[in-house]
């Protein structure tokens, strides 16, 4: 997907090939549960639902995080997201069927200094530098400027930062059970901050 289509436009793209995204799929599901199952065309109430729906989400997020910010102290609202991502990630793995096997740190260390070429991962000594060059729901490159999270890859102006704290959970659960044990996980970059890519810290203890 292109970086700077919007949510309208993609939904536009897909429902027209007769596959709505995201939030439009349910009601797909619905027609398909009362035998009324249909391609949508452009114009169709099925498409603009859909907008609709993505449109009232990036509204809905963005008033949430404020409601967090303005009540909530920093470290409970950063202990929150955290756990937000950290089960996002172990919801992931298991809808995928994922198998994580435990790998020593220098062996990892090891084999991604042979094996990755593409400036994701740098290793500096117990510190991993970690950025997004893909997505998890294709598997292929992603382009710069594209938050990964389905839910703001819109990237709704005025969206707090906290957000991204939801990221650094996922990433700390996703190195740890590599590991086994625990890391510490710092924000470096992000695409909402205006970032091309979200970039992390992470030091293994």
């Amino acid at each position: 997907m292109n970086s700077s289509m919007c949510r309208k436009e993609f939904i536009k793209s897909v429902c027209t090939l007769g596959a709505c995204s995201c939030m439009g799929a349910s009601m797909i599901e619905i027609h398909k549960a009362f035998g009324q199952e249909q391609t949508s065309k452009p114009g169709d109430p099925l498409e603009k639902r859909a907008v609709m729906r993505m449109e009232f989400s990036d509204l809905w997020v963005k008033r949430f995080m404020n409601v967090l910010d303005n009540t909530l102290d920093e470290e409970i609202r950063k202990k929150l997201m955290m756990t937000n991502g950290k089960i996002c990630y172990q919801e992931w793995i298991e809808s995928t069927d994922q198998q994580i096997d435990v790998v020593p740190y220098e062996q990892w260390a090891a084999r991604v200094r042979e094996t990755v070429k593409d400036g994701s991962i740098q290793i500096d000594g117990n510190v991993i530098y970690f950025q997004y060059m893909g997505s998890a729901e294709t598997g292929e490159a992603a382009p710069e400027n594209v938050c990964l999270c389905p839910m703001v890859e819109s990237k709704p102006e005025g969206l707090s930062k906290t957000y991204c704290q939801c990221s650094v959970g996922y990433v700390k659960e996703m190195f740890e059970q590599t590991f086994g044990k625990s890391v510490d996980v710092q924000l470096v970059d992000s695409v909402l901050y205006g970032g091309k890519r979200c970039k992390f810290k992470i030091t293994v203890s």
